[in-house]
């Protein structure tokens, strides 16, 4: 798993590894999802671009994570992927692959309200990258 659940006092978060940027970046939003839902209980996805940008690459992993947050919040779609695009340090443009959500097939394991700067941390590794997010509960 390329991927751990942090454990935070009332909250939730994430450390993710990944060879690469764009791997840690489509990492995040798997893992981000995986704690709303069973992404094995998603079929039939459709695709969708989102960009956003940030004014460092922590800034924009959480504003990252925030868009494909709000894919959930805003409009009730689930996002069982995604591809990075292009990624430079302020800027991202990705493919994701949604499905709107069904009570019926997809469990809710937790409300996640907000992605936070808390401990929010990217960095380079000796194997690529590593990112750190708290997640607001």
């Amino acid at each position: 798993m390329p991927y751990e659940v942090i454990d935070h006092t009332a909250d939730t978060g994430i450390r993710v590894w990944a060879p690469t940027l764009p791997d840690l970046f489509a990492e995040a939003c798997r893992a981000l999802f995986e704690q709303i839902t069973d992404l094995k209980q998603i079929t039939e996805t459709h695709a969708q671009t989102i960009c956003v940008d940030g004014i460092d690459r922590t800034d924009l992993l959480i504003n990252w994570l925030r868009a494909c947050l709000l894919e959930w919040t805003a409009n009730q779609a689930l996002i069982q992927s995604a591809k990075i695009v292009e990624i430079r340090d302020t800027w991202l443009e990705a493919r994701v692959f949604v499905r709107a959500f069904d009570p019926q097939k997809h469990p809710v394991f937790a409300d996640i309200k907000a992605v936070t700067y808390h401990c929010a941390n990217l960095s380079p590794t000796s194997d690529g990258w590593q990112g750190e997010v708290i997640f607001d509960l």
